[in-house]
């Protein structure tokens, strides 16, 4: 039996953002760009778990298969990136994206703290300069006992500096990650491939959103606004 292929050379998020249509088209094999090492091996992680992948190439330049790239001539500031690799791929919209659609095994190991947490990650390519983070973060301390930052180590330094924090940091590649959002309180971020990953796990979840776009998840109902 023929195994369909798939690629995608666009960012992580993205990536999580079209597993749903690959999903509906019946799965297979799965092409990913070689961006550097740490981070290709670790998107390929997550990916590989999916029950509907059968394996995950790194790639350097164009593969074969169905160009999940198209998704780009109907996203736009204002478009739900789900839906639009469903559009790019001329399918109908697998409506059931809503209650997520990331799958986790079982873990083996021992990776999340025993106290109530809850998890930050901001980068600086689509945050809000107006939005004060040391409200937020009072805010999760509320209701948990510890705030972690899941992301790179100048992200999490730049975010304590910036907004007179003291969050604790944590190194995770994207699989452990997920499974370190899935057991928080609440996760909390800007748009990244963290905050993809939280939409795609079937969270409720909190999203500084980027000025001028609301290209996320069109606020759907499991998703809050904190910066407006």
């Amino acid at each position: 039996m023929e195994v369909n292929s798939f690629f995608h050379s666009g960012a992580t998020g993205d990536i999580v953002f079209s597993l749903p249509t690959v999903r509906a088209m019946g799965g297979g094999n799965f092409y990913i760009p070689n961006f550097d090492k740490q981070r290709s091996e670790s998107i390929k992680k997550l990916i590989e778990v999916q029950p509907y992948i059968n394996e995950v190439f790194i790639m350097d330049g164009h593969a074969p298969g169905y160009d999940l790239n198209r998704f780009r001539d109907y996203a736009g500031s204002h478009v739900n990136l789900v839906e639009a690799h469903f559009r790019g791929q001329n399918i109908p919209v697998d409506e059931t994206w809503k209650q997520g659609w990331l799958t986790l095994p079982e873990p083996n190991f021992e990776l999340f703290p025993t106290k109530k947490y809850s998890v930050i990650n901001r980068t600086t390519n689509y945050a809000d300069p107006n939005f004060n983070w040391a409200t937020e973060v009072e805010y999760l301390k509320s209701i948990s006992d510890e705030v972690y930052f899941l992301g790179y180590f100048h992200e999490w330094q730049l975010f304590n500096q910036t907004f007179g924090t003291d969050i604790n940091f944590v190194d995770l590649d994207f699989l452990e990650g997920a499974y370190f959002i899935k057991n928080a309180v609440m996760f909390s971020g800007c748009y990244s491939c963290w905050s993809t990953i939280a939409m795609g796990l079937g969270l409720t979840y909190r999203l500084e959103q980027a000025p001028g776009h609301t290209c996320s998840s069109l606020f759907e109902p499991r998703e809050t606004i904190i910066n407006v």
